[in-house]
């Protein structure tokens, strides 16, 4: 799965799978201002105190259901599967046994945060603010002064025809939660993960867009 950033001035927009990396790489297409990259965001970059790097995140469990999705997707449209209602469940068993491969701590630049920034009163290079993906597309757009058409708002939807037949028999979240993600994900999400992100958003770092007018 994808990450990439994109930049134009001193503007960086990092994107991640099931992160609006996708969104980042249409708004590079529509709008050639914004150089696109392939890659996580390097050390250079990270250290050089001119950028502004913009980073949309959403709750790692919202994300782990979404890839998750995504790969009952993949192989129902690799393998031509028709009948979607038995396919899915055959194999989302209520076992406790699903264990996410996408995560952030596989993300080069979110690592390198926790690791030299946030706890770094003397850091004195590129300014990183976190937000919402789900402000993506329309607030944040406002924000960085971009104009809306040029940025999708599939970063969050569910949009596809096989994606929508999917979430028809899919079981609801909080029983996925609850009987089919493996507790040894689970406990750190819930006690470290999530309490982490939630003291990230009253820090600096955090870039309110709610409910929030910009000029």
């Amino acid at each position: 799965m994808s990450t990439r950033f994109i930049k134009r001035g001193n503007n960086v927009i990092l994107g991640m799978a099931k992160n609006g990396s996708q969104a980042l790489k249409q708004l590079s297409f529509n709008n050639p201002d914004w150089i696109k990259t392939e890659s996580d965001i390097p050390e250079d970059m990270l250290i050089d105190r001119r950028l502004t790097i913009y980073i949309p995140i959403r709750d790692e469990f919202d994300r782990a259901v979404s890839g998750l999705i995504q790969l009952l997707n993949d192989r129902i449209v690799e393998e031509k599967i028709t009948d979607i209602e038995k396919f899915i469940w055959t194999n989302i068993k209520i076992d406790n046994n699903y264990y996410p491969k996408i995560s952030y701590k596989t993300i080069a630049t979110i690592e390198y945060f926790w690791r030299y920034i946030f706890l770094n009163k003397g850091w004195k290079g590129a300014k990183i603010k976190f937000f919402d993906l789900k402000y993506l597309s329309n607030n944040f757009c406002k924000y960085i002064k971009e104009d809306t058409k040029n940025l999708p708002h599939y970063n969050t939807a569910i949009t596809t025809k096989v994606k929508i037949e999917i979430m028809k028999y899919l079981p609801s979240k909080e029983l996925l939660f609850k009987s089919y993600f493996h507790e040894y994900w689970k406990k750190p999400y819930m006690f470290l993960e999530k309490p982490l992100w939630n003291r990230l958003k009253t820090t600096e770092y955090w870039l309110e867009l709610r409910d929030k007018e910009l000029l």
